[in-house]
C-alpha cells in the first residue's frame, strides 16, 4: 500500500488550520453567550444566543439538516433536533449550551484520538523516501522505489536504511528502535545484513540491495499497520451497526414521548418535549461509539511500538483469552545456528592440534556445522587439506600433514573401520591416522531471552508453555529442560504441528502458537492467535495474526497483558456508560434533569471514556 508523505503533511496543515478556525469561533461563541445575559441587551438576547449557536456550531447544524432530509440518523441529527426543538420552544440558553458542551467534548475527543494516530504516523515514518544510488563510481539521490536488488548504496551517518541491504564495505552502529522497539545500538560491519528503517549513527556504509523497496522491512511493516487499522473487529463492527439502528430507534422513542403524554392529559406539549430532548440527548452512544475503537486503535498503537504488529483490532480479543503458548523450537526458541557446547582431546593427542585439524576441515563446509567452528578462527592455525571430500550424512575425509584425517558422526567412522564402541551417538569425532584424536559436541543457539520467557508467561497468567518440533526427542528435551518448559512433542512433521495445536485446542486451551513463518503457515493460522518471528522475512504474506517485529519473544508476555487491559477497558467503558445514561434518563423522564444537564453527562462520560481508554499508552 502506497504512502504519499507529502499529501498527508499537506492535509495535516489544513486540519492544523481548521482547528485553529473553529477554535477561535468557538470561543467567539462563548463571548456572545455571555453577553446575552446581560440585562442592557435583555431585547436583543435571542440574536446573541442565534449568534452563539451559528458560531459554535454551524457545521453540526448543516449536517444534521442534511441527514434528516436523506432519513440518515447518526449523531449529529440527535444533537441537531435537539439544538432546533429547544430554540424554537424559546430555551436560547439550553440550546445554547447543548451546542457549546458538544463542541467541548468534541475538541478533547479529537486531541485524544490525534495522540491514537501519532503513536501509528511514528510507525509508517520509518520509511525513507530517497536513497543514494552509487552508478560507475557516482553517487545520485534516486526515490527509493528506483532501487533494485543487485544495486549499490551508500548510507551517510544519520540517514536512515532505504531498502534492506547487505553491509560490504564500513563500520557503524544502528538505531533499530523503529523496528524492534528497543533503544539499544546494533554494530554493523562487512557482510552483515541491515534492515530498512534503522538510522545510520556514525561510519558511512556502503551496502549491496538484498530486497526492493516494496519487498523491504520498512514497507512491509507500513502494510501490516495499514491492515491492522482497517481490519476491523467484531466489537467495532458491532458498535457500527449498533448506531445505526440504535439512532432512529432513540427519535422514535422521543416522539412517543413529546405526543402520547400530553394526548393522555399529563401535563402540556413543552413540557414533555423538553422531557423527550433530554432522553434524545442522553440517550446519544457516543461515549460508546468513540471510547471502543479509540481503545482498540490504542492497543494497536501500543502494541507495535514495543516491536509486534497486530494484524487487525478483531486479534486482539483473541490475543487477551490466550492461555496457552506453543514455540516452534528452531529459528523461535533458538537462533537457528549451532554452537559449540564442548570439546574435548583424546588418547594423549594435543587440544590444540586437536581444535587446528576441525577447524581446517570445517572451514570450506557448506553443513551448519562449520558456522559454529568459523567463530574459533582468530584462535587457529589453518592446516593444508588435500584430498578433501565432504559425504553428506556422514562428515568430512581430507589429509593434513600426509596423514588421514576423518571428522564426522559414528556412521563416518564404521564406514572407514574405526572403532565405535563406548562412543556417543550425538558427538562428532576427530580421527587422526586410524586413532581417535577428539570430539566436539553442538547444540543450537538459545536466544538470550528465551531463558527467562516461561517466568515472564506465567507472570503474566500464562500456565501452559509447549515445545513443537520436528527435531529429534533427545535434543528437544535438551532445549526444553534448559527453558524449564515441561510439555514438549518432538519429530513432528508439520501436519503432525497441526493436529498437536488442535487437540491442545479440543481440551479447550485458548492457543497462541510461535513459529518462524516459513513452514508453519498452517499451525500460525490455525491456533487461535498465530505469532511469527518476522525480521528479514516475507513478513506481510505470513499466515499469522501478530508478527514480531524484533524477533524478541520476550515482547509476547507483556503484548498479551495489553490485550487484556484493552479488553478490561472496553467492559469498564460499556458498563460505565450504560449506567451513567439510564441515571439521566430516569431524571430527565421525572422532570429534573434539563437538556443541557443531558449534554453535560454525556460528554463527561465520554471524557472519562475516553481517558480510560487512552491509558492504555502508559502500558
Amino acid at each position: 500500500m502506497a504512502h504519499n508523505c507529502k499529501a498527508c503533511g499537506i492535509d495535516k496543515e489544513q486540519e492544523e488550520k481548521r482547528e485553529k478556525t473553529n477554535l477561535a469561533l468557538y470561543l467567539l461563541s462563548i463571548i456572545f453567550f455571555g453577553i446575552g445575559f446581560l440585562p442592557m441587551v435583555e431585547k436583543y438576547q435571542v440574536i446573541f444566543y442565534l449568534i452563539s449557536v451559528l458560531l459554535a456550531g454551524y457545521d453540526l447544524l448543516i449536517d444534521g439538516i442534511k441527514n434528516i432530509f436523506r432519513f440518515n440518523f447518526e449523531e449529529n441529527t440527535l444533537m441537531t433536533i435537539a439544538i432546533i426543538a429547544a430554540f424554537v420552544l424559546g430555551e436560547f440558553p439550553e440550546s445554547c449550551l447543548v451546542i457549546l458542551l458538544y463542541k467541548l467534548g468534541e475538541m478533547i475527543e479529537d486531541k485524544a484520538q490525534e495522540r491514537s494516530q501519532s503513536n501509528i504516523e511514528e510507525i509508517v515514518s520509518i520509511k525513507a523516501e530517497n536513497a543514494n544510488l552509487i552508478v560507475k563510481e557516482e553517487t545520485k539521490v534516486v526515490p527509493v522505489e528506483e532501487v533494485k536488488v543487485g544495486d549499490i548504496i551508500f548510507i551517510k551517518p544519520g540517514e536512515k536504511v532505504p531498502v534492506d541491504s547487505i553491509v560490504i564495505k564500513g563500520n557503524s552502529s544502528l538505531d533499530t528502535s523503529s523496528l524492534t522497539g528497543e533503544s539499544k545500538e546494533s554494530a554493523v560491519q562487512e557482510g552483515d545484513t541491515i534492515l530498512s528503517g534503522s538510522i545510520n549513527l556514525n561510519g558511512s556504509l556502503t551496502a549491496k540491495v538484498i530486497r526492493d523497496s516494496k519487498n523491504s522491512t520498512a514497507s512491509q511493516i507500513v502494510d501490516l499497520v495499514y491492515q491492522a487499522t482497517n481490519n476491523k473487529g467484531k466489537a467495532e463492527k458491532f458498535i457500527t451497526k449498533f448506531s445505526k439502528i440504535y439512532t432512529p430507534v432513540v427519535i422514535f422513542i422521543a416522539v412517543m414521548i413529546a405526543i402520547c403524554p400530553p394526548l393522555l392529559g399529563f401535563l402540556d406539549f413543552k413540557t414533555w418535549v423538553l422531557r423527550a430532548l433530554v432522553f434524545l440527548v442522553a440517550s446519544c452512544p457516543c461515549s460508546i461509539v468513540i471510547s471502543v475503537p479509540l481503545a482498540l486503535f490504542s492497543c494497536i498503537g501500543t502494541i507495535s511500538k514495543k516491536g509486534m504488529i497486530i494484524k487487525g483490532t478483531k486479534h486482539i480479543e483473541s490475543l487477551s483469552k490466550i492461555d496457552t503458548i506453543a514455540f516452534d523450537k528452531t529459528g523461535t526458541l533458538t537462533t537457528g545456528k549451532m554452537v559449540i557446547k564442548e570439546m574435548k582431546d583424546l588418547n594423549g593427542f594435543d587440544s590444540k592440534k586437536v581444535l587446528n585439524h576441525i577447524y581446517s576441515l570445517e572451514k570450506n563446509s557448506n553443513h551448519p556445522i562449520s558456522t559454529a567452528i568459523s567463530k574459533l578462527s582468530e584462535t587457529v592455525e589453518e592446516k593444508q587439506v588435500q584430498n578433501y571430500l565432504e559425504i553428506p550424512g556422514f562428515g568430512i575425509v581430507g589429509e593434513i600433514d600426509g596423514k588421514e584425517n576423518l571428522l564426522g558422526n559414528l556412521k563416518l567412522l564404521e564406514k572407514y573401520q574405526i572403532s565405535t564402541k563406548g562412543l556417543e551417538q550425538d558427538k562428532i569425532y576427530l580421527v587422526i591416522d586410524k586413532q581417535i584424536a577428539g570430539y566436539f559436541q553442538l547444540q543450537e543457539e538459545i536466544r538470550p531471552e528465551a531463558k527467562t520467557i516461561v517466568k515472564n508467561l506465567k507472570e503474566n497468567g500464562i500456565e501452559h508453555v509447549v515445545m513443537l518440533t520436528g527435531d529429534n526427542k533427545k535434543q528437544a528435551e535438551k532445549i526444553a529442560k534448559e527453558l524449564e518448559i515441561l510439555e514438549v512433542y518432538a519429530s513432528l512433521l508439520p501436519n503432525e504441528k497441526l493436529e498437536k495445536i488442535e487437540e491442545l485446542k479440543t481440551k479447550g486451551r485458548k492457543v497462541c502458537f510461535v513459529g518462524d513463518g516459513i513452514n508453519d503457515s498452517p499451525v500460525l493460522a490455525a491456533s487461535d492467535f498465530g505469532i511469527a518471528m518476522g525480521a528479514g522475512a516475507e513478513i506481510a504474506a505470513i499466515s499469522a495474526d501478530g508478527v514480531l517485529i524484533s524477533n524478541n519473544i520476550l515482547k509476547i508476555p507483556n503484548s498479551i497483558k495489553i490485550a487484556k487491559q484493552t479488553m478490561n477497558i472496553l467492559k469498564t467503558n460499556i458498563i460505565f456508560s450504560l449506567i451513567m445514561k439510564a441515571i439521566v434518563l430516569v431524571l430527565g423522564s421525572m422532570g429534573i434533569a434539563p437538556v443541557w444537564s443531558a449534554v453535560l453527562a454525556d460528554v463527561g462520560v465520554t471524557l472519562l471514556t475516553v481517558l480510560n481508554s487512552i491509558r492504555i499508552f502508559k502500558k
